[in-house]
């Protein structure tokens, strides 16, 4: 009787053994993370959310790095996830600091931290109150109608690259750039020869800047340059014949964070530039461009515009206006 009390107790303790062995199993499977994918955040985003795009892409980023480990994949991709989930702290600069440095504390490759690094900027950046579909108005009297000018504008804060896509258009109808291709001419609505223009690219919603159309799209200037960093040659938005040699071109950001100067601002054609910034105090924010020509100080002209959450025709998508 003794016996089989002792065999019945080691049973008994042996199934107890079995099951917090695999309660444990249970427990490490349900605490590893899985690879999130980039398209799984875009699927769950908001159309208009910028910012949440800039974090899907920095975990296709992740993704696409060989020397990764996958469980370092996972760590990374399910951060940015749940920031994308709760856009309310996406830029706790605490939490995303102290997520940095576990990483490199952790000897994740350098490349990889630098990833998350450049992704937080893109998305925290004061700099994206410049990003938007800005539109103004322009009245001219021999016109039948106020000319609409639009600039599409793109930041990508990590590597300070602005991009500017322009058109004037009125009563809905593209007035410039001219709506032909390289070497082509055409007849502008004042009755006088428009030919292609030197900063012109096609867009069609696909995310790439084309040189030949193709039906599906138009013809924007783009003016793009790297704050402290890479000029560009520019030509005016206009309608011309002949559009001149044009003029180098550089930009800056001035002391208070925001401003941009962009021109000749080295002063060897004449020291014109424009400053441009968002308007903060305006609700909602609106945005400002002055031209200035030295010696004045006083600009020779200035617009206000407004955005829009139209879509742009870069990559065929929309965003939220600027808040702070």
């Amino acid at each position: 009787m003794i016996n089989k009390n002792r065999k019945l107790n080691v049973l008994i303790a042996l199934v107890i053994v079995s099951f917090f062995t695999s309660c444990s199993d249970d427990d490490d499977s349900s605490q590893s993370q899985q690879i999130i994918e980039a398209e799984t955040t875009l699927a769950n985003l908001d159309p208009l959310d910028k910012q949440g795009r800039w974090l899907a892409n920095g975990i296709q980023e992740t993704n696409d790095l060989n020397e990764l480990e996958e469980s370092q994949k996972a760590t990374i991709t399910n951060y940015l996830n749940d920031l994308a989930e709760n856009p309310e702290t996406r830029c706790d600069e605490t939490a995303n600091n102290v997520f940095i440095n576990t990483l490199q504390s952790e000897n994740y490759p350098a490349e990889s931290i630098t990833i998350v690094e450049n992704t937080f900027a893109r998305v925290c950046s004061i700099l994206n109150q410049h990003d938007a579909y800005w539109v103004s108005e322009v009245n001219d009297p021999s016109l039948p109608a106020p000319i609409q000018v639009i600039n599409d504008m793109h930041i990508d804060a990590a590597t300070k690259r602005v991009t500017v896509y322009a058109q004037n258009r009125i009563l809905g109808q593209i007035l410039a750039p001219a709506q032909v291709g390289p070497g082509d001419c055409t007849t502008a609505i004042n009755g006088e020869t428009a030919c292609f223009h030197p900063n012109a690219v096609y867009l069609n919603g696909s995310g790439e800047e084309l040189m030949e159309a193709d039906d599906t799209g138009a013809w924007w200037v783009k003016h793009s340059w790297v704050l402290d960093g890479e000029g560009y040659q520019n030509w005016e938005l206009g309608l011309e014949e002949d559009y001149g040699e044009g003029l180098w071109v550089t930009g800056i950001l001035l002391e208070d964070g925001i401003t941009m100067q962009v021109g000749d601002l080295d002063g060897s054609d004449g020291g014109f530039y424009n400053n441009r910034k968002p308007l903060l105090d305006n609700t909602p924010i609106t945005y400002s461009i002055e031209r200035y020509t030295p010696p004045a100080t006083t600009p020779d002209f200035s617009l206000e515009w407004e955005c829009t959450t139209a879509t742009s025709s870069f990559d065929g998508l929309a965003r939220s206006c600027p808040e702070l």
